[in-house]
């Protein structure tokens, strides 16, 4: 999938009081003879021509007929764009989103955190980057919250605890800045900054199934959240609050979804409520009805570990560099990226995320390629060009540190970086989340020992 033009554009982007009214020079007309055509007052068409009032529909189309114009050349064409392009300053002016985190039978509480989506705009997801603001811990509230996803969180500043609930009990995690870790995020679980200062961080959470909800039906997964008090297992109350999130996300309400599972109203309120186990064949039929596989539903692997994977800044340099299976270089240049995995000890679905290195080559080394999948890339340092397409026109974006792009890889593209330092091996380093459901393996052939040839 990709973004449509249309969304990144604001009414006054449009111009069309000024396209009315060369429209409307262009048949001889004035203020007054459109007007009198259309059977509005001279003020009002110039304030639509001024830009002052806003056309609706209505209006729109006895203008543009009485001009004998197509209605839809007063909209813009949606060209659509296979990436969706995040820059820290803007990102940053925005109010950030702090959700009401409910579950069944609970008022509901503010998050503590503050966060900002990212990507927004590129429709089938299957990955939600944001940006995140981890505050102390407050000491009278210590409750877990999870959200049925896989998750990867990296440290941007200062320094994160991550408290985890998993089947074989209570595990605490502190993370320094540059630290990452990839974990379920439907393991209840609480973030706090150890300072008393807040600390910054990128989460990426990945969907295992269907691309990521987006909108409304986003935000009420989001809120809808599970919270329980620190030390209790609960996979009934897991398995409830994920029913009850995409029941409400869709719409529906109790009786329908009672009925498409085969069991009465009251059996799965108390299901939705953690108090009651769901028979397996109404699980069968609620996954159908949701369009999740069962596994989503019932926590399909949360009964063995690892639950989570904690790669350490200091040890990067150790990890082994992997060769990309899709040539990036023309033949026979040299290699123009490193590419170490953030996960290695994690088994992930489908998300696999990787620190890359941008070698100090000239472009003219690089090839436009393509694979299945999305890519989510986060400039940690050095100026990044992207290089892809718009439609069948090309098109080139430059990435400053702080800045993201959400891409969709099966269109050619390519990540180039080229330092002003010519006695600089590396131009610029980045985060590249990957998504495919083929395998790491389709991504990447083998590893390749540092200091030997990439």
């Amino acid at each position: 999938m990709s973004v449509f033009s249309s969304h990144l554009l604001q009414y006054e982007d449009l111009g069309i009081g000024n396209r009315l009214r060369v429209a409307r020079q262009d048949r001889g007309l004035t203020l007054k003879d459109l007007a009198a055509r259309v059977g509005i007052s001279v003020a009002r068409l110039s304030e639509i021509e001024t830009g002052q009032h806003i056309l609706d529909i209505e209006q729109a189309i006895t203008l543009s007929r009485a001009l004998e114009i197509r209605p839809t050349t007063l909209l813009p064409a949606d060209v659509p764009i296979p990436y969706a392009i995040d820059h820290e300053r803007t990102v940053r002016s925005r109010l950030p989103h702090r959700p009401r985190l409910t579950s069944a039978g609970d008022g509901g509480v503010l998050h503590r955190h503050d966060f900002w989506p990212l990507a927004d705009l590129f429709i089938g997801r299957h990955l939600e980057p944001m940006l995140g603001r981890i505050f102390p811990e407050v000491p009278e509230d210590r409750r877990l919250y999870s959200h049925h996803e896989e998750e990867f969180l990296f440290v941007l500043t200062g320094q994160v605890a991550l408290t985890c609930q998993t089947p074989a009990g209570l595990y605490h995690e502190e993370l320094g800045r540059g630290d990452c870790i990839c974990f379920r995020s439907d393991l209840p679980h609480r973030l706090t900054s150890t300072t008393s200062d807040p600390a910054e961080t990128l989460h990426v959470f990945a969907s295992t199934s269907a691309p990521i909800e987006t909108g409304v039906d986003r935000h009420a997964l989001v809120q809808r959240t599970l919270l329980v008090e620190e030390g209790e297992w609960a996979p009934t109350k897991l398995m409830g609050a994920r029913l009850l999130a995409l029941r409400e996300a869709h719409g529906w309400s109790l009786e329908q979804v009672a009925s498409a599972a085969g069991v009465p109203a009251r059996h799965l309120r108390r299901i939705e409520d953690g108090r009651k186990q769901a028979p397996l064949d109404a699980v069968l039929k609620l996954a159908r009805a949701f369009g999740k596989p069962v596994g989503e539903l019932t926590g399909e692997t949360l009964e063995q570990g690892p639950w989570y994977f904690v790669q350490r800044s200091a040890e990067i340099a150790s990890v082994p560099n992997r060769l990309r299976r899709t040539p990036v270089d023309v033949s026979s240049a040299p290699p123009s990226k490193t590419c170490q995995r953030l996960a290695g000890g994690f088994p992930t679905k489908h998300m696999y995320p990787y620190f890359v290195r941008l070698l100090n080559v000239n472009i003219d080394s690089l090839t436009l390629h393509e694979h299945h999948g999305h890519e989510f890339l986060y400039v940690l340092e050095g100026e990044v060009e992207l290089r892809t397409y718009a439609g069948d026109q090309p098109v080139t974006e430059i990435l400053r540190p702080g800045d993201c792009c959400y891409l969709d890889s099966t269109v050619p593209h390519l990540v180039h970086a080229q330092s002003r330092n010519p006695y600089s091996e590396t131009a610029a380093e980045v985060l590249d989340i990957f998504w495919t459901p083929l395998g790491e393996r389709y991504l990447f052939a083998e590893e390749v020992l540092q200091g030997s040839q990439a």
